[in-house]
């Protein structure tokens, strides 16, 4: 028997490592200060805005963006 739920549609890739992440990339490219702070802002920004939709409803992720 196989049961799916809510938790196993949204699956969560955490904010502070996809920022992380993104700056060790930026950094190893050497892209200049001003890119790669406003490419972590906007980033930032996006991440913030986090919400999906199921059942005709409106989610707001805790944590956590989705994959996919």
């Amino acid at each position: 028997m196989i049961t799916l739920d809510m938790k196993d549609l949204y699956v969560n890739l955490p904010v502070k490592n996809i920022l992380q992440i993104t700056k060790y990339w930026l950094n190893k490219h050497k892209i200049r200060s001003m890119i790669k702070e406003q490419t972590l802002y906007l980033l930032k920004v996006i991440l913030r805005q986090n919400y999906f939709q199921y059942n005709n409803q409106f989610f707001l992720a805790k944590k956590g963006i989705a994959m996919g």
